[in-house]
């Protein structure tokens, strides 16, 4: 007796064919069990905790600096998204490293320009995999990121995240 005949069956009495297809239904039925009965579910109840991190932003401009205040919504420009609001705004002069004419190199300010660390409270979910707001938007210690508020434009650094 042959494995598959003349007529594509297998041991004679079944369709090659008709395998593959119960098969593959079988595999899907497989995963969708896995998928929805199995699987941590992403939950949309997920408890949202209080999380207050710092922004970190480099040189900005003295007229600019004056259009940042506390109790703005800041937002993720990419998505458009609110990512929390400014509880705190900490600044000082911007310094950068000058050559001087003797060929030294000194830390100097830098007239009109302020390094700026903003402090933002937000609600996330919080888990092993790390801190979103607003359930999609990762923050992550050290990335750089484009940030706008009502009368301000900037691209800043995520710093600590409390």
């Amino acid at each position: 007796m042959k494995l598959i005949d003349k007529k594509g069956k297998l041991f004679g009495k079944f369709n090659v064919i008709d395998i593959f297809v119960v098969l593959i239904v079988l595999v899907l039925a497989a995963g969708t069990y896995y998928k929805f009965g199995v699987m941590d579910k992403t939950s949309t109840a997920a408890a949202m905790e209080d999380v207050t991190y710092t922004v970190e932003i480099k040189c900005v401009r003295d007229y600019a600096f004056e259009n940042v205040i506390k109790g703005d919504t800041l937002y993720d420009k990419a998505s458009g998204n609110a990512i929390g609001q400014i509880v705190d705004i900490d600044f000082r002069p911007a310094k950068e490293v000058v050559e001087m004419l003797d060929g030294s190199a000194v830390m100097g300010e830098i007239e009109n320009r302020y390094d700026v660390t903003l402090t933002v409270d937000a609600q996330a979910v919080v888990n092993n995999s790390g801190h979103f707001v607003n359930r999609t938007y990762e923050l992550l210690v050290g990335s750089n990121k484009e940030f706008i508020t009502k009368y301000f434009e900037c691209e800043g650094q995520v710093g600590k995240i409390y």
